[in-house]
């Protein structure tokens, strides 16, 4: 192979090389950005569980006056985004909320599903589990113990 040939080789592969660089760079930042889109989207929809977490409970105690096709609107909003940007686990937990709308049970279910949000927004190996996000939202030991008791009772 002759020098030239050589130096059109070494400058053809350095470019090619540079393009293909360049395209990778383009297609990671492409799904980063998508990403980060979804990622916003999934943080206004947990949100959104969160806040009406608070609301179911704060309705249960009688410290706010919700109508029911409040919540339920807010709810289906919920729904609508968690099918688009929810993991499976969630989506299930969602489900099974959904299945149990008759027994006290059903708010016992939200808080598990705040759980399984905050697990998914980045906390893989969180020790907060349903039970400490529910003592967290009582004042007292005693209220938990009785709330708790009074939602998984049905």
């Amino acid at each position: 192979m002759s020098e030239d040939n050589l130096k059109i080789t070494i400058g053809l592969l350095v470019g090619l090389i540079g393009l293909l660089s360049t395209v990778i760079k383009m297609y990671h930042d492409k799904n980063r950005e998508i990403e980060l889109k979804l990622s916003d989207k999934k943080y206004s929809t947990y949100s959104e569980i969160i806040t009406t977490l608070f609301d179911l409970i704060n309705k249960q105690k009688g410290l706010n006056n919700f109508t029911e096709d409040e919540i339920l609107n807010r709810v289906m909003d919920v729904k609508r985004d968690l099918i688009l940007y929810g993991n499976d686990a969630i989506i299930k937990k969602f489900f099974e909320w959904e299945e149990n709308q008759l027994k006290k049970k059903r708010l016992w279910i939200w808080v598990e599903l705040v759980a399984l949000a905050r697990q998914d927004m980045g906390n893989k190996r969180t020790k907060i589990k349903a039970d400490d996000i529910l003592k967290s939202l009582l004042n007292e030991q005693n209220d938990y113990k009785e709330f708790k008791k009074t939602l998984m009772n049905s």
